[in-house]
């Protein structure tokens, strides 16, 4: 039995390589998969997901993992000159001007307008590249969403109190990435979209979905139609709410590949330098992506009036979705 561990940090860069994930479980299921990765706090959630055998939280002591095969994600060549420096195994990384003289590396390589869980699983197939074109074509990556850990302590007393709608949407508005290169729509924008869009649909729920260690609250007057949800660090709790909805409009982060894991329709604000990389869509499901290049700000009231007009648009079309 092998030890291959996989190295990913963060939240949502994490979300995005379940699928290399699951693919190398399903691939080796007799070799065990180890975890390393730095920036996903709650680790219950991980340790709970059946495909990973072991979790290790850490950027350092590699070595103690004792693994065959360690596959990271990180393209860094501060990393990699770390990296040649360890006793790991055999070492496979993305290319680039170091790995491509010290460790394995898929190749041709082209990612241009690859999802990054498709430029994670080029790192999977470089394991054995046979046995990958062989049996890739039978892993169901769809079944990925009944193996997420799920908790509906919150979402089930919230939901209960609210079950007189056809459809479920959520707006997500924070998002760390976007905010620290300060792309996301101003949250009085957000607001005013929330409640037109719950005036247009009174048949529809929205909800404003915030978490108890944002900094910034929610203080709106809530109406029967528009609510406010704000979950625990729990990602399981996470998962239990937005496997109840049937449309999530949102800015670029980890929920949005939460959902897409869970085939949520969704609507995402995202910068055009990530439009290929981060969006949803990757496991079936349907993602509509209103996509722009820093700056945008210039215009920003035509903008977000194009913008109001796609949101309108998307939750017209989940309202029919499945209506006699």
């Amino acid at each position: 039995m092998r030890r291959i561990v996989f190295h990913q940090n963060g939240f949502g860069d994490l979300l995005v390589c379940f699928k290399a994930l699951y693919a190398i479980k399903c691939l080796y299921p007799k070799d065990k998969l180890v975890l390393a990765q730095k920036g996903f706090s709650d680790e219950n959630f991980l340790e709970n997901i059946p495909f990973i055998d072991e979790i290790y939280t850490g950027d350092k002591d590699f070595e103690n993992l004792k693994s065959d095969i360690f596959i990271t994600n990180i393209r860094n060549s501060s990393f990699f000159k770390t990296l040649h420096k360890l006793k790991l195994g055999r070492i496979i990384t993305q290319p680039h001007l170091l790995s491509l003289l010290y460790f394995d590396t898929p190749m041709p390589y082209k990612r241009a307008k690859l999802h990054m869980s498709e430029i994670a699983l080029k790192l999977v197939r470089a394991i054995d590249k046979r046995h990958y074109d062989t049996n890739f074509s039978k892993i169901n990556f769809k079944e990925v969403k009944n193996l997420l850990p799920s908790d509906d302590t919150l979402s089930e007393k919230f939901f209960n109190q609210n079950k007189q709608f056809s459809k479920i949407i959520a707006l997500n508005i924070f998002g760390n990435q976007t905010e620290n290169i300060g792309f996301n729509p101003l949250p009085k924008t957000w607001l005013d979209l929330s409640k037109n869009l719950s005036e247009k649909f009174p048949e529809i729920l929205f909800i404003l979905v915030n978490f108890t260690h944002n900094t910034l609250q929610f203080n709106i007057k809530e109406k029967e139609n528009l609510k406010v949800f704000v979950n625990s660090d729990s990602i399981a709790s996470l998962v239990a709410f937005c496997n109840r909805l049937d449309g999530l409009i949102s800015v670029d982060t980890g929920i949005v590949h939460l959902c897409d894991i869970l085939q949520i329709p969704s609507l995402i604000f995202i910068p055009k330098h990530t439009f290929y990389r981060f969006s949803g869509g990757s496991y079936g499901g349907k993602c509509e992506k209103f996509s722009l290049e820093n700056g945008y700000q210039k215009n920003y009231a035509k903008i977000m009036q194009i913008f109001y007009k796609k949101a309108n648009h998307f939750t017209t079309r989940i309202k029919n979705e499945n209506s006699i």
